[in-house]
């Protein structure tokens, strides 16, 4: 995953839609970016997973 698109997710989900949440350290949530997969967890339990294609 390119960084333009990396960046496009972090702003379009750094912020919980379920409990409001921004933070994603000390088991507050995870974010992982690998390759063309993007996956954003909350500790209330709501998660984003993005899959591109490059």
């Amino acid at each position: 995953m390119n960084i333009l698109r990396t960046l496009e997710l972090l702003n379009k989900y750094s912020k919980c839609p379920d409990c409001g949440s921004e933070h994603v350290a000390n088991g507050a949530g995870t974010l992982t970016v690998e390759d063309d997969i993007f996956i954003r967890t909350c500790k209330c339990g709501w998660s984003v997973t993005v899959k591109d294609k490059e």
